[in-house]
């Protein structure tokens, strides 16, 4: 897959907010080394189509992720850096909801919530090489290219429904609470360019980065427990764009406190649709028949040092 040759070449990472950072360089200044926890916000859609027709939606939520990060990055001649970060995430509150139309351009017909909806895995990282083009007065402008990797998963258990079985919004219930009814798990590699800027003021120090990329051979899966059947979509190439920004203060040579901002988007992409029948392994193909999107937004702060 193309993915995995674009792999070796570069990745930064979505996401952590409210975040204690703790950075440790070695003597010579060349490898620098950063751990951190923090909190994540994601956001994801499903969509099912027929034709130009929406047919089915899913809201996939999480908030206040628990998100560990590590990172190193090494200096190289002549102005240039690699570096490389991974992400894990646990626990957050989660949430979904599913809405159908029987109608296409109607009021929805069907709709179920989730709110006992768990964070199964998440996971952001990779690696980036690039140089320092610009530096004259306190101002740093770089360039660098990345590749970077996002795979989240969630299960939405229990529920309350609402279905059109004899009429319009005719049925109301429960699902047993036991009971695991969707999974759902979104994956997006993203080769990527970014640009880099950074200035310095006594202490104060202002760093911002824009990435912009493209998702490709991205795919979901989409477990439905109780029907055993099982949906692969694969989806077409889609934009993403990455924005950051810091406002970092040195309090000591070796100590300072930061405050900064994320937001990614992954926008939203149609595809083609695989059914499997778990039980009996039959096939049914649906193209263009599907669609996804994905976002974070973070803000974050904490206590860096440089030893």
């Amino acid at each position: 897959m193309r993915c995995v040759a674009l792999a070796s070449l570069a990745l930064t990472i979505a996401g952590s907010a409210y975040a204690d950072d703790l950075k440790l360089q070695s003597l010579d200044g060349m490898v620098t080394f950063s751990g951190s926890f923090g909190v994540t916000g994601v956001r994801a859609k499903e969509f099912v189509y027929q034709g130009k027709a929406k047919l089915s939606q899913l809201n996939w939520k999480s908030d206040y992720i628990s998100t560990v990060t590590g990172a190193v990055t090494v200096a190289l001649p002549k102005e240039f850096y690699l570096s490389a970060t991974a992400s894990v995430g646990f626990n957050g509150n989660g949430h979904m909801a599913d809405f159908d139309w029987l109608q296409p351009g109607k009021p929805w017909s069907d709709r179920s919530l989730h709110p006992d909806t768990r964070l199964d895995h998440y996971f952001v990282g990779g690696v980036e090489i690039g140089r320092m083009l610009i530096s004259h007065d306190g101002t740093d402008i770089g360039l660098g290219a990345g590749f970077k990797y996002t795979d989240i998963q969630w299960s939405a258990w229990g529920g309350s429904y609402v279905y059109s079985f004899n009429g319009f919004r005719d049925a109301r219930g429960h699902f047993d609470p036991d009971e695991k009814g969707i999974s759902y798990r979104q994956a997006w590699p993203v080769p990527y360019l970014g640009l880099n800027l950074s200035h310095h003021e006594g202490n104060w120090t202002f760093s911002s980065a824009l990435q912009g990329g493209l998702a490709i051979d991205a795919y979901d899966i989409d477990d439905h427990w109780v029907r055993s059947l099982r949906f692969y979509d694969y989806f077409e190439t889609t934009p993403t764009v990455s924005i950051a920004s810091s406002i970092n203060y040195t309090m000591w040579n070796n100590a300072s406190l930061y405050f900064s901002g994320s937001f990614d988007r992954i926008f939203r992409v149609r595809g083609d649709t695989k059914m499997v029948n778990t039980n009996n392994g039959n096939e049914r193909w649906f193209y263009n028949g599907a669609g996804g999107d994905y976002r974070s937004a973070t803000v974050s702060f904490g206590l860096k040092g440089t030893f």
